[in-house]
């Protein structure tokens, strides 16, 4: 009994700590008031005389209550109880003093003559059952039949990163987030959710806010999320339909004061600092002119060659090398492309209530500086939210978010002479500028590039300044509601939701960037813009009857999306001066693009939720979607789902259970569907554009590919099983749920006959199945003053093509020097498919016949490609520990995949065509030098002009095991007592300091900046890295001030 005492207490002063946070929101309204509400005492106290009142407040077991609010009834006087649940108030000697705290019924206690009222609170069962955001409403969690996860918005603010999706990682099981990038607002996270089950739609998730489809998350400020709620399986993303397949991420985002009249308002800041977390070891200068040599005297002895093994015949141009051919300079390319970046982040939050109305405005400047130079986003951001109920059968809602992000950004998604490529490849002997002119270096700048034929490219820190990339983007989203009450439990809510962007794109690359805009220069200047706009109405019906519990709504959508875009492109200035600003000057303009597209949707739902008992659980979707991007036959399609759960823990036989707290199991089978597509690949389109005939030019037209009016969606059935158990009173938790997903009709382009007059037709053809196990396991292995609460989250996915086309045909893309990715029936999307390098031709090789001499040390290489790796983990997940102790809190989160490969294609360059440009310092050590005749590595040949180097193909050498353990996060923050807040004239405050990133473990064979990476455009084109913008290590001070 003492034990379980013991237990109940410290489960009580872990969620007291919990609370903190809530509690400071409540205090604003107490310290403003007292202020004003003192005067007013003044003459109350005259009459009525006053005495102070002090107690302690706790639960049932005893623990202390922190943060509960205690005030007079009738009034805004009040304060908040202390860590140890105490509390003092001055009071009239008549007063009533009201004692509230979340998940607890409120008590009320007349003071009378007492100074000292101590106050157990009871729990409130009813407000304890966790309400969680579906689609079109909220239901019980217990009464959830589907696959939900939460997280929460002060866990995901807690690492202050700019994209809300970065701060979602680990954060749920069966969510894959790829931080492909560190550069800050260029690309975008890849999300995927269960597997990837598509090959030409789009396979991220739906994201809905507040109830509207947004269409670019990027954009939403981290600090405005209430909470956020992903929608896995069939069961809860089929009222989504059409567009539920990838998976649903449900947004609330912060309103108005919700915990009584009054104002608070409060503030959130932070400042980061950003450095390189990983460097790529390269040749320094003397380093490269020692590869050099050895490359030559490779050549002499086994190529038949005669060169000169004196360096001073190589490297003679006196502005770079000294009198015996070694190097005057050595720069570090990395260091001189990179910096330490130092961004800042504010939110002020201004939230109101009266007695039939609330309003919160919000308003954030984020600053993040990227760590290579001159790559930056900002972001102004600004909202605004209403609710009211004017009348008893009438309440409204407007929510308005203005977003405006500007940023300029360096490339990671071609092969082309880049930053982030020629900080690794640019020749480390060569400065930032020549000495002799001060111009920026290149490739060509001595004379000894005239012999040897270096790769064309400019140095790293010519490009950051002198090619300028700028993205501007400015969003205007927002909803209006109107709810009409029209009898107990029945509602009918009608809403008008839009998300509009304008988006401009403006670049100008200087006419002396070698091997990228050299000689000419050009400039772009690009606008989008898309409008989105959705109208719903439905009817909500939520009844407890008796034993019976009704959760219904029935409605209807419409839904329509415009993209207009309009291209500028020019060529041939004759300096650098006017840039972008004046694009009439070049004199070699590209033909003006644009572009118009419209899509339309309207849609009919359901959904019937019914529980008995609280034990047992039913729901049902059914939603039909009309859309017309599809063809003339198959403009409509049903998607209905239904699920079962089972909540054993409230039978008689586990009610009164001491080791099982909670069990939940549950199952569920359901339909989503696919409409991510152009809007009209069912019909033949037109291509119109003009063509030189004659020395002008002219206009044409013809028809680029055959219609399809059969074209229907791609179709996801998804089974889903599993349960949540609750051990020792829930200090112990599990929720484990099994899927399997089988996806059908996937789009592909098909050939046909050449007697039709086409190629290929875009039909439903394909199959693909995703089978995985989500797993969250949460405890609180020590409870009480000091409190340690640990999660883990875990994801299993297999992911299997199981159909082609009408040939089962492997499809090929992503080819780059003969080696790419592979889709093909029984294996995996991503596959990575090139040759397998089987070793080196040895010495032995030759004496034993195997090769020819000049064959020594190159390659030896399969003849035929195989699959040779795959970018799509097996495993994903997080350990994220949170300890406690009075004031102080610590957050400890690892992230980890494992089961995946990394293709590191950077290796063509940095090993296998050394000589042209710098390389990695390795290929010193692992080289082939005739005494090592196990290694992989080719023997150091040189690529340039005239040598016998530059054997390179994508080759399973390329390929490293990509699995790896960060240190995703370390905060300690301290959360001040009240009595000291109210000292200094605030109601909150809070501090910490934490650093992100801190500690990456990977395999040895991994050289780059980071696994998780890729320079590829494709969604199958996961961790295949050419060069990658460098991973940041940021260290953070952040504040939180509630006044």
């Amino acid at each position: 009994m003492r034990k379980e005492l013991i237990f109940q207490n410290s489960m009580k002063i872990s969620s007291c700590l919990l609370a903190t946070a809530f509690s400071a929101l409540v205090s604003p309204a107490f310290a403003a008031d007292a202020q004003v509400n003192g005067k007013d005492n003044v003459s109350v106290h005259e009459t009525l005389q006053s005495k102070t009142v002090t107690g302690v407040v706790v639960d049932a077991a005893g623990v202390p209550v922190i943060g509960a609010n205690v005030i007079v009834k009738g009034t805004t006087v009040g304060t908040i109880t202390d860590f140890d649940g105490n509390y003092s108030l001055e009071v009239p000697e008549n007063a009533v003093l009201q004692i509230s705290y979340i998940g607890y019924l409120t008590e009320e206690v007349t003071v009378g003559n007492k100074s000292s009222i101590n106050v157990t609170l009871k729990e409130d069962s009813q407000a304890l059952d966790e309400l969680v955001v579906v689609g079109y409403g909220t239901m019980r969690k217990s009464d959830v039949t589907g696959s939900i996860a939460t997280a929460k918005g002060d866990e995901l603010t807690k690492q202050q990163n700019f994209s809300a999706l970065d701060n979602l990682r680990g954060k749920v099981s069966g969510v894959n987030i790829f931080s492909n990038s560190s550069q800050p607002g260029a690309y975008s996270n890849r999300v995927i959710i269960r597997g990837m089950a598509t090959i030409n739609s789009s396979s991220d998730p739906l994201y809905v806010v507040d109830g509207v489809v947004m269409e670019n998350f990027d954009l939403v400020n981290p600090n405005d999320i209430e909470s956020m709620e992903v929608l896995k399986d069939a069961s809860a993303a089929a009222i989504y339909g059409a567009r539920g397949a990838n998976g649903v991420i449900m947004v609330t985002t912060k309103r108005g004061k919700t915990d009584g009249e009054g104002v608070s308002v409060s503030y959130q800041g932070s400042v980061s600092v950003s450095s390189m977390a990983r460097k790529m070891n390269t040749l320094n200068a003397q380093q490269w002119c020692d590869a050099f040599m050895i490359g030559l005297e490779n050549e002499n002895k086994y190529q038949g060659t005669n060169w000169s093994l004196d360096r001073r015949d190589w490297f003679n141009d006196p502005v770079y090398f000294d009198a015996d051919g070694n190097p005057l300079y050595d720069t570090d390319w990395q260091d001189e492309a990179t910096r330490n970046a130092v961004s800042h982040n504010h939110q002020i939050n201004i939230q109101q209530a009266g007695k039939n109305s609330s309003m919160g405005a919000f308003l954030n400047f984020t600053d993040q500086q990227g760590i290579v130079n001159n790559t930056y986003n900002k972001r102004l951001n600004a909202k605004v939210a209403y609710d009211a109920n004017p009348l008893k059968w009438l309440s409204t809602s407007v929510n308005l978010l203005v977003n405006h992000t500007w940023g300029r950004y360096t490339p990671e998604d071609t092969g082309g002479q880049d930053a982030r490529r020629t900080m690794i490849e640019m020749l480390p002997w060569l400065p930032v500028y020549e000495p002799n002119t001060g111009n920026y270096t290149t490739s060509t700048s001595s004379t000894i590039n005239d012999v040897l034929g270096f790769e064309g490219m400019s140095n790293p820190v010519f490009i950051l300044n002198e090619q300028k990339r700028m993205k501007y983007n400015t969003q205007i989203f927002g909803n209006a509601a109107l709810t009409f009450h029209l009898m107990e439990g029945l509602d009918l809510k009608t809403q008008f939701g839009m998300d509009h962007h304008n988006i401009d794109y403006r670049g100008y690359s200087s006419k002396e960037l070698n091997n990228i805009s050299m000689p000419n220069g050009w400039a772009e200047y690009t606008n989008e813009q898309t409008m989105y706009w959705q109208e719903e109405t439905y009817l909500t019906y939520n009844k407890v009857l008796d034993k019976h519990r009704i959760n219904a709504m029935a409605g209807l959508s419409w839904q329509e999306r415009t993209y207009r875009r309009n291209k500028s492109y020019t060529e041939g200035f004759f300096d650098d001066f006017y840039q972008d600003n004046n694009m009439a000057i070049g004199t070699l303009p590209s033909v003006p693009e644009s572009e118009w597209t419209r899509w339309a949707m309207n849609s009919y739902f359901l959904r019937f939720a019914y529980t008995y008992n609280d034990r047992y659980s039913a729901t049902v979707t059914g939603r039909v979607d009309g859309s017309s991007k599809f063809g003339e036959n198959n403009k409509y399609a049903f998607f209905p789902s239904a699920g079962l759960a089972w909540n054993v823990s409230q039978e008689d036989f586990l009610k009164d259970n001491k080791v099982i707290s909670t069990l939940k199991l549950h199952t569920s089978y359901g339909l989503t569907g696919n409409s991510e597509i152009d809007p009209y690949y069912s019909l033949g389109r037109v291509t119109a554009e003009t063509t030189l005939a004659n020395g002008q030019r002219v206009p044409s037209l013809y028809v680029g590919n055959m219609s399809n009016p059969d074209l229907k969606w791609e179709k996801t059935g998804q089974f889903d099983v599993g349960f949540n158990l609750g051990l020792f009173q829930n200090r112990l938790n599990f929720d484990v749920a099994y899927y399997n997903k089988k996806t059908t009709d996937l789009l592909l382009d098909c050939p046909i006959p050449h007697s039709t007059g086409f190629s290929t037709i875009f039909k439903n053809v394909g199959s693909v199945r995703n089978q995985g196990l989500d797993i969250m396991v949460n405890g609180t292995p020590i409870q009480g003053e000091f409190t340690w609460n640990s999660t883990l989250n875990l994801n299993f996915n297999k992911n299997k093509i199981l159909h082609l086309g009408d040939t089962d045909a492997d499809i090929y893309q992503d080819d780059w020097v003969n080696g790419g990715t592979i889709l093909r029936v029984g294996e995996s999307m991503g596959s990575f498919y090139g040759v397998v390098r089987e070793g080196v031709y040895t010495v032995e090789d030759f004496e034993a016949g195997l090769c020819e001499k000049t064959q020594i040390g190159h390659a030896k290489r399969s003849e035929s490609k195989e699959i040779i790796g795959k970018g799509l983990p097996d495993w994903t997940g997080s350990w994220v520990n949170n300890f406690s102790y009075k004031g102080f809190d610590l957050t400890v989160d690892f992230q980890f995949v494992w089961g995946v490969d990394t293709w590191q294609r950077f290796m063509h360059s940095t090993y296998d065509r050394f000589g042209i440009t710098n390389g990695l310092e390795n290929i010193l050590t692992d080289a082939y030098d005739g005494t090592n005749p196990e290694t992989m590595q080719q023997m150091i040949y040189l690529a340039n002009s005239g040598h016998k180097g530059g054997d390179t193909t994508s080759d399973s050498q390329w390929m490293c095991n990509g699995s790896y353990l960060r240190l995703n996060m370390l905060q300690l923050g301290y959360t001040f007592e009240s009595n000291v807040v109210k000292k200094l004239g605030l109601a909150g405050l809070r501090m910490y300091l934490s650093g992100n990133n801190l500690f990456l473990i990977t395999a040895k064979d991994f050289l780059g900046y980071d696994p998780e990476s890729t320079s590829s455009t494709s969604k199958f084109g996961q961790n295949m890295t050419f060069f990658s913008y460098p991973r940041a290590r940021t260290f953070t001070f952040g504040l939180n001030v509630t006044f």
